[in-house]
This record gives C-alpha cells, sequence and structure tokens, in this order.
C-alpha cells in the first residue's frame, strides 16, 4: 500500500459507487483489517506469555505479581485489535448506509412511505366517520316515538318520563 491516502479514498469511493465492486471492496477492506487484529492479539499472547515467565525480586508468590504486570503491558495491543474489529464492523455499515442513499432506493422508500400515510389517513377517515354515525344513531334512535329521528333531544328525555312527590 504506497498509494497516497487521496489516491486510496478516490478509489474507495469510485468502488463503492459500482454495485459489483462494492461487495470486493468491503470483503478486501474488512479482511486486511481483521487480519491486522488477529495480528496483534498473536503479538499481544506471545508478549504475555513471556512477560508472565520473567519473575522479578519481590514478586508475590505464584507469579500473581508477574501475570498482572503482564496483562498491564500488552493492554494496549489488546486495545488496538478492538479497535481493528470495530473498524470491521464500521465497514459493513459505511457499506449499508451507502446503499441506503443510492436514488432508486430512496425514491422507492418515499413513494411506499406516502401510500402508508394515505391509507393511514384513509382509515382515520372510515373510523371517524363510522364513529359519528354510531354517535348520532344513538342520540336519535330512528323508531322512537318521542319524533323524527335527528330531532334534538334534551337530557330529560333519556331518563324518561319521571313524576315528582309520586
Amino acid at each position: 500500500m504506497s498509494k497516497d491516502i487521496a489516491t486510496r479514498v478516490t478509489t474507495g469511493v469510485q468502488a463503492l459507487a459500482v454495485p459489483g465492486q462494492r461487495e470486493g471492496w468491503q470483503a478486501q477492506h474488512r479482511g486486511s483489517l481483521l487480519t491486522d487484529a488477529q495480528t496483534y492479539d498473536a503479538l499481544a499472547d506471545a508478549i504475555q506469555a513471556d512477560l508472565k515467565a520473567r519473575r522479578l525480586d519481590g514478586d508475590l508468590p505464584w507469579g500473581i505479581s508477574a501475570a498482572a504486570r503482564a496483562r498491564k503491558r500488552v493492554k494496549p495491543l489488546r486495545d488496538a485489535a478492538k479497535a481493528m474489529r470495530q473498524a470491521a464492523k464500521a465497514i459493513n455499515g459505511t457499506v449499508a448506509a451507502y446503499e441506503e442513499t443510492q436514488p432508486e432506493v430512496v425514491l422507492k422508500r418515499r413513494e411506499d412511505k406516502a401510500l402508508r400515510k394515505a391509507q393511514r389517513k384513509q382509515q382515520l377517515g372510515t373510523a371517524a366517520h363510522n364513529s359519528a354515525q354510531a354517535t348520532l344513531q344513538r342520540l336519535a334512535p330512528a323508531d322512537s316515538d318521542d319524533g323524527p329521528a335527528g330531532a334534538p333531544k334534551l337530557l330529560g328525555d333519556y331518563f324518561g318520563k319521571q313524576q315528582r312527590g309520586a
């Protein structure tokens, strides 16, 4: 990889733009990052094993101090390996995000959203109409002897005829 960063970025953007090359670019970069992570882990294992074997005067028995010292020294390598694995995951996210911004995909998503919105509005309108009709039917039943359907009523009409002081 002796290419300068501008050339690599331009090549990467061009590869993302072409659907056939997108998967190849993703596999190549993800593979190299995962290989680096495995290399860092193997190097950390070797250094940790070597440092565990080195005992110093004043160490606690059973190699506890040496093991703690070894873990402390290889932590930067472990962190680097973890960062490489996270970068490999980010490559997948980058490709997925790029695919989501393709004009055809965006157009289809917008059309689907508009269709769902129209269906939802129609369902709400139908439900509101049905609710209003049911309310009117309850308030002004057509088979009532008190008057024609839809005639205004008083609250007392719903409780029947009651006589006071009977």
